[in-house]
C-alpha cells in the first residue's frame, strides 16, 4: 500500500475544520445527540481551555458540542496502529479523566459536561478489544466497584463500501481510500471516491486534496492545491499522487530486486572462497551485511 506517515498529522489537520468533524460526528455517530447539529454548534477546543498535555497528542481530538440548554463534549482518539491494542479502553479513560480535570478546574458550580468517547480506528486487522473496560478487569470483587467505561468504535474497515458511497461526503471518501489494500485497488476506485465528494464545497475539495498529499506523502505543492475550486482538479491531483506512488513502488522494487541479486552473488563467492574484502568491493554489500550471509 502507499507509504503513510507514520503519525497521522493528516487527520489532525483534516479534523480542525469544524465543518469536516461535524460531517464526521453526524454520519457516523448513531446517537440521538449528535442529529439535527449544525456545523456552529461544533467548536474545536483550544489550548486555552485545556492543558498542552492533552491537547499535543497527535492522536486526540477534542471538541464542544452545544445542545440546546446544555454542553457537551466530544473525545475523539485516532488509533491508526495496524494491529488492536488492548491497553485502548485504559488509555482513553485516562485521557477522559485528564479532561475531567480540567473541566473540573473551570467549573464553578452543577455537574461536570458530559464527555463522549469515540475511538477512529483504519488499521487493516479485526478490532478484537472490548467495547467496555470492565470486561478486561477480573471480576474479584462486587462488579459495582469495578469501573465501566464505553467508548464509541468506529472501525474503518467494517463500514461496507456501499455503505460509504450512500452516506457520501469528504469522510466517506477518504475511509473508503483508507480500505484499498493495495496501489491498485487505490487507483481503480478514484471515480468512485471523486464522485462521493461531488456536491462539497471548494472550501472542503481543498482540505481533501491536503489530506491526500499528506498522508501519501504526494509531494504536490500547497500553493497549487490551494487554488483548487473544481472537483476535476481534485481528480488531476489525486491520480497525479497515484502516479507518484506507483513510481516510487516500481523503484523500490528495483532496488529491492538488486539487492536480492548482490546478496545472492555474495553467497557463490563466499562459496568459492573469495576474500570478504574482496566480495564488498565486486558486489557493494558492507563487510558486516557479507558476514551475515
Amino acid at each position: 500500500m502507499a507509504e503513510r506517515k507514520p503519525w497521522d498529522s493528516a487527520y489532525k489537520f483534516l479534523f480542525s475544520s469544524k465543518q469536516v468533524f461535524h460531517q464526521f460526528l453526524t454520519r457516523f455517530v448513531e446517537e440521538d445527540f449528535v442529529q439535527g447539529l449544525a456545523v456552529d454548534d461544533v467548536e474545536l477546543v483550544d489550548k486555552s481551555f485545556v492543558s498542552d498535555e492533552l491537547l499535543d497528542r497527535e492522536s486526540d481530538i477534542i471538541y464542544k458540542v452545544t445542545l440546546p440548554g446544555r454542553e457537551v463534549y466530544v473525545y475523539v482518539l485516532l488509533e491508526f496502529q495496524s494491529t488492536p491494542d488492548k491497553t485502548i479502553p485504559v488509555r482513553m479513560l485516562l485521557y477522559i479523566l485528564q479532561l475531567y480535570d480540567q473541566l473540573f478546574r473551570s467549573s464553578t458550580k452543577g455537574l461536570l459536561p458530559a464527555v463522549f468517547p469515540v475511538l477512529l480506528y483504519n488499521g487493516s486487522l479485526p478490532w478484537t478489544v472490548p467495547f467496555n473496560i470492565s470486561e478486561l478487569i477480573a471480576p474479584e470483587i462486587p462488579q459495582k466497584y469495578i469501573p465501566s467505561f464505553t467508548y464509541y468504535p468506529i472501525i474503518e474497515r467494517d463500514i461496507p463500501p456501499e455503505k460509504l458511497e450512500r452516506i457520501k461526503g469528504l469522510v466517506a471518501a477518504i475511509i473508503y481510500l483508507e480500505q484499498q489494500e493495495d496501489d491498485a485497488a487505490l487507483r481503480r476506485t478514484i471515480d468512485t471516491a471523486i464522485s462521493m465528494i461531488a456536491e462539497e464545497q471548494p472550501e472542503q475539495l481543498r482540505q481533501f486534496s491536503h489530506w491526500i498529499n499528506r498522508m501519501f506523502r504526494g509531494s504536490l505543492e500547497n500553493g497549487d492545491i490551494d487554488k483548487v475550486n473544481q472537483l476535476t482538479e481534485v481528480k488531476t491531483m489525486l491520480a497525479e499522487v497515484v502516479d507518484r506512488i506507483e513510481q516510487r513502488g516500481e523503484q523500490r522494487g528495483m532496488e529491492q530486486g538488486m539487492q536480492q541479486k548482490a546478496r545472492e552473488d555474495a553467497r557463490k563467492m563466499l562459496e568459492r572462497g573469495f576474500p570478504i574484502a574482496d566480495i564488498s568491493e565486486i558486489t557493494g554489500l558492507s563487510e558486516q551485511e557479507i558476514k551475515k550471509l
